[in-house]
């Protein structure tokens, strides 16, 4: 048998055939990056209600060992909430409740205002989430555990919220 050594074979693709790979290739990149976005967004919602959650479970075992907090709102500031929460934080070192204290001693978020934030906001009886987009004061929540340091100094003769 004789081999044809003229006989051309294609050596890659053609020019339309890499054009077409480009295409689709940028096409799922786009929807790839699209969806990311997405999730990130919803993890940060995820995030947000969580600390929520820890925070009113905090509450409800203080209401159970303590008295329920019957603090109103204020949504001009923050006081409120920083109230509520170092409330939960506070452990009496001369009659210590069983116990406390309810929330990590080591959460310090800072106040926001700022809209792009999700934010924790005491609404009179629990606490509740923010989303971006709405107005108002809160609790920042801090997606890079920024908000967790040393262990709040409680003032000389504190008073937990009643």
């Amino acid at each position: 048998m004789t081999t044809d050594t003229n006989t051309r074979h294609p050596g890659g693709f053609s020019l339309v055939e890499v054009i077409v790979m480009v295409a689709i290739t940028g096409i799922l990149s786009f929807i790839a990056i699209a969806s990311i976005g997405d999730t990130r967004l919803g993890s940060e919602g995820t995030v947000a209600r969580e600390v929520v959650e820890t925070l009113n479970l905090g509450l409800k075992k203080f209401s159970q060992i303590n008295h329920e907090i019957t603090l109103a709102r204020d949504d001009a500031a923050t006081t409120d909430e920083f109230l509520v929460l170092r409330s939960l934080q506070w452990r009496d070192p001369l009659d210590p409740s069983p116990g406390a204290p309810y929330v990590r001693p080591n959460y310090n978020p800072v106040a926001s205002s700022d809209s792009a934030d999700y934010r924790i906001r005491w609404n009179g009886k629990v606490f509740t989430v923010v989303k971006p987009g709405a107005a108002g004061e809160g609790l920042k929540v801090d997606f890079g555990a920024n908000d967790y340091a040393a262990d709040y100094s409680f003032p000389s003769g504190y008073s937990p919220a009643q």
